[in-house]
């Protein structure tokens, strides 16, 4: 716990294991940490004084938590289990496992709580086909059927996602690679550049994919999208 805006560390508490995630419930009671290990652990603890009030048993490599809006159902990523843990928060366990594309990293839930958006960070199936890329899977909340949405052709390691406010537009922050290069002129990001995907939920489908590379500082590897309140945007 920091305080601001001084950053003075005011509490630390031990987790299970090394802490790879977290948010925050919507009525702000409860402080979700994924845990990440082999055996994961998704820790529920009371916020004001630092409590465990819940360890909750997850996949392999948990992280990327997201909240549905009511606060009733948590969606954990199990990275190398390829696979999503489906919480319930009022019972406190695991009530099913959604199978995604290929390890999972972030998610996160459309503002009317109809959909999950998770980001896969690497390309599944054979290297040699054309288009080859990551895919961002959408999950039905009602129904755990998936769909997925095509990023363009070269894209991989996906750090982070987030929804608009008004639940419109999602954002994935990936590299895109072109493959077909031998790979010279490194230094000019040539081989790899740091993108933002922009995606219309309504369509399923990438609307803009925007460069944020500096002349001669390719290959950076951008990390994480955040929605921000105080905005209503995202950065």
């Amino acid at each position: 716990w920091v305080e601001l805006p001084t950053g003075k560390i005011t509490r630390r508490v031990d987790m299970p294991a090394e802490p790879t995630g977290l948010v925050l419930s919507p009525d702000g009671t409860k402080l979700i940490v994924t845990c990440a290990a082999p055996k994961s652990t998704v820790a529920v603890i009371d916020p004001r004084s630092g409590r465990m009030i819940a360890a909750i048993p997850a996949g392999h490599t948990a992280t990327g938590a997201a909240i549905t809006p009511d606060g009733t159902r948590l969606y954990v990523c199990n990275r190398f289990n390829n696979d999503l843990s489906v919480i319930d928060m009022t019972a406190g366990r695991e009530v099913t496992r959604v199978g995604v594309a290929r390890e999972p990293v972030a998610a996160a839930v459309t503002p009317d709580g109809k959909a999950v958006l998770v980001a896969n960070h690497l390309p599944s199936g054979p290297t040699n086909i054309y288009p080859l890329a990551s895919v961002v899977t959408v999950i039905d909340t009602r129904t755990s059927q998936t769909s997925a949405i095509s990023l363009p052709h070269g894209s991989h390691s996906l750090r982070g996602l987030c929804v608009s406010p008004d639940g419109k537009h999602a954002y994935v922050t990936h590299l895109v690679s072109n493959f077909e290069l031998i790979p010279i002129q490194l230094e000019m990001g040539w081989m790899s550049s740091n993108v933002v995907s922009v995606i219309d939920v309504q369509e399923r489908k990438v609307v803009k994919t925007i460069g944020l590379d500096e002349p001669h500082l390719g290959a950076g590897n951008p990390w994480a999208s955040h929605q921000s309140r105080s905005r209503g945007g995202m950065s």
